[in-house]
C-alpha cells in the first residue's frame, strides 16, 4: 500500500473518531475566554513537563549521587506532547475532551491525524517554513504545501511513538541505552513543541 494511502485510511478512521466524541458530547465546545484560559493552561503545563523532561535527565546523568530516573524524562517529555496538542485544540478551534476520558492518549492520537493532518494546517505551516529557507525560486518549482502532508502525517507518529515509548520503557537496558532513549524523547518533544507553538502564535498575530 502506498504511503499516501496509509495516511488517507488513518485519517478516515481518526475523522470517524473525532465525529463520534462530537456525537456523544466528549469533545465539547468552549467559549472564547474560557478556550483562551485553558489554551493558556495546556501551554503552561506542556512547558512545564518539558523542563521537567530536561532536569531529570540532566540529574540522571549523575549530577544528583544516587540518582537515575531516565524512565521519567521519557515520561515528561511525552506529557509535554501531550498538553501542547490540547492547549493547540483550545486556541484553534475552541475545544476540548471532557474530564476523565478514558483512553485519551490514544485519542490524542486521532485528534492530531483529524486537526493538524487531514485540515493540512501543520503541512502548509511546514511548507511555509521550508520556503523561508531556500535561497532561489528554482529550487521550489514543483514543489507544494500537499507535498508537505507527508511530514505533517510524521509529527502524528512522533507523539504515537512518544506514548508508545512512554508506555514500555523498561528498565532491562544499560544506562547508556536509557539515556539515548531520553535524550531522544526529550529532542523530539521539543520539536513537536515548538512547531505547534508557531501554529498557535500565527493565529494571534
Amino acid at each position: 500500500m502506498k504511503k499516501e494511502d496509509i495516511i488517507s485510511k488513518k485519517i478516515a478512521i481518526a475523522e470517524k473518531a473525532v465525529q463520534e466524541l462530537v456525537r456523544s458530547e466528549n469533545l465539547k465546545k468552549l467559549t472564547g475566554q474560557m478556550a483562551s484560559q485553558i489554551a493558556n493552561f495546556y501551554e503552561t503545563k506542556a512547558l512545564s513537563r518539558l523542563q521537567t523532561a530536561k532536569l531529570v535527565n540532566e540529574a540522571s546523568k549523575g549530577h544528583l549521587q544516587n540518582y537515575s530516573d531516565y524512565s521519567e524524562a521519557v515520561a515528561a517529555a511525552y506529557y509535554a506532547m501531550y498538553y501542547i496538542v490540547h492547549a493547540y485544540l483550545a486556541a484553534a478551534y475552541n475545544t476540548k475532551l471532557q474530564d476523565n476520558l478514558r483512553g485519551v492518549h490514544a485519542i490524542t492520537h486521532n485528534l492530531i491525524l483529524h486537526y493538524l493532518v487531514k485540515t493540512k494546517k501543520l503541512a502548509q505551516h511546514l511548507y511555509n517554513e521550508y520556503l523561508a529557507t531556500l535561497q532561489t525560486t528554482s529550487a521550489i518549482q514543483n514543489l507544494t504545501a500537499e507535498s508537505f502532508q507527508e511530514k505533517a502525517y510524521a509529527y502524528a507518529e512522533k507523539y504515537k511513538k512518544s506514548r508508545e515509548a512512554r508506555e514500555t520503557f523498561t528498565y532491562k537496558t544499560t544506562p547508556a541505552i536509557e539515556a539515548y532513549n531520553a535524550e531522544h524523547a526529550i529532542k523530539i518533544a521539543e520539536e513537536f513543541i515548538n512547531t505547534i507553538r508557531q501554529l498557535m502564535l500565527k493565529r494571534q498575530i
